[in-house]
This record gives C-alpha cells, structure tokens and sequence, in this order.
C-alpha cells in the first residue's frame, strides 16, 4: 500500500508541478514566447462560447499558412482597430492568397461581426489543444488567493520530498512510516 501511495503522490506532485511551471511560464512571457512553436493562452472573453469558455487554457501551434483552413480556429495579434495590439483567438470564416502570402477573416462564434482580415504575419497559429484539467485550474487561477495558494502547496510539497530524500538515510524514513 506504501508504494501505491508513494507512485500516486509521485504523480500528484509532478503534474502539479508541470502545472505550475506553464502556468508561470505564461503569466511571466505573457504568452508572447513559444515553447518549440507551441504557444499557452488563456480565454479571456467569452467570444468563443460555447467551444471555449473564459478561463479555458488553449495550445497554439505555429504552422504553415497554407495548411490553415476556413473552421479552424487560430489565435493571431491583431493589426486594425478595433482588435489592435490584442491576442485574439478567433474561427477562420475566410482564406485567401495574394502574392504568395495568405490572408484570412476571422469571427468569434459567439460574435455579430467579423474580425478585420489579417495576414499570415499576425498568427501565433492554429488552435491544436484544449486543455481539460489545466482549463479548471486555470479558471481556478484567475483568483490571486487560489494562484498563490496553489504555489505555496506545490512549493511545501516538492520542499518535504527534497528535504526528505537529501538529509534523511533511507533507513531512518522507513522506521518512522513502519
């Protein structure tokens, strides 16, 4: 049964720590720094309801333009009022090439109004993931108390295995669980 519990919390603690280390890595680059051309964002808005909902953590992959299509979801920085200098991750209502380079118009599903068009030099890229678990959490998150709590558990957590495994013999830890 101790072995059990030592793999479960082994695993606990590792994806707690994947956890937070994506979730400081966005808060720090502000998501502007790709990670082997994937990108982390979070949704802010609710342009997206009902596939993504405010909160939700989204995987962007920088891919080739042309493999980009009409209902794909992209996220891009916007070039035009009203969506200037804003990450947007928005649904691909139209595709087209001019001069070798692709332009694309984008909507919100939950919006009235489309996007203005862009080029291929404003995408981050294609939306390849939703995240389940990290979504709740980063929901979670949006709350500083919760954010800083969970860093402080995560922290005394990995702190008691460090701790553990470098000042104490093996000997003396199974002497004290027995």
């Amino acid at each position: 049964m101790k072995i059990i519990w030592k793999i479960i919390k082994g695993i606990l603690t590792a994806l707690l720590v994947l956890m937070l280390i994506l979730v400081i890595f966005q808060r720090v680059t502000n998501s502007k720094v790709a990670l082997g051309n994937i990108y982390i964002f979070q949704v802010v808005t609710p342009s997206m309801v009902p596939k993504y909902q405010v909160g939700d953590i989204i995987i962007t992959k920088k891919v080739d333009p042309s493999t980009i299509n009409i209902d794909d979801d992209v996220t891009y920085l916007g070039s035009k009022e009203p969506v200037k200098d804003k990450r947007i991750t928005h649904r691909v209502i139209e595709k087209k090439e001019k001069d070798g380079k692709y332009y694309f118009v984008t909507k919100g599903i939950a919006n009235d109004v489309e996007d203005p068009e862009i080029n291929e030099d404003n995408l981050y890229g294609k939306v390849i993931y939703q995240t389940i678990l990290f979504s709740f959490l980063g929901r979670l998150m949006k709350d500083n108390l919760v954010y800083y709590g969970i860093f402080v558990i995560v922290a005394g957590i990995c702190s008691y295995d460090i701790i553990t495994s470098t000042f104490f013999k093996k000997d003396e830890l199974d002497e004290e669980e027995a």
